[in-house]
């Protein structure tokens, strides 16, 4: 007997089920705690001094995590 195949469109909609969307909000949020759990400074001032060039060895692993929180914090066009 065949075995039978999902559809493509129903292993689509199971694969987006095993992802959680975060809100620009919630991102922000995260990134706030993050940044001042490591460095010490609100999220707000991470993202304007990261962004200004303005942190101290910018190419340190935490300063690299919290880089990595920026596109959460930002509304896609």
């Amino acid at each position: 007997m065949l075995k039978q195949r999902p559809l493509p469109h129903l292993r689509l909609a199971a694969s987006l089920a095993q992802y959680n969307f975060v809100s620009v909000t919630q991102g922000k949020k995260a990134l706030d705690r993050r940044a001042r759990g490591t460095l010490g400074m609100s999220g707000a001032e991470f993202i304007r001094r990261y962004r200004a060039g303005e942190i101290e060895d910018p190419d340190r692993p935490e300063v690299i995590k919290l880089a990595m929180f920026l596109p959460f914090t930002e509304r896609l066009g």
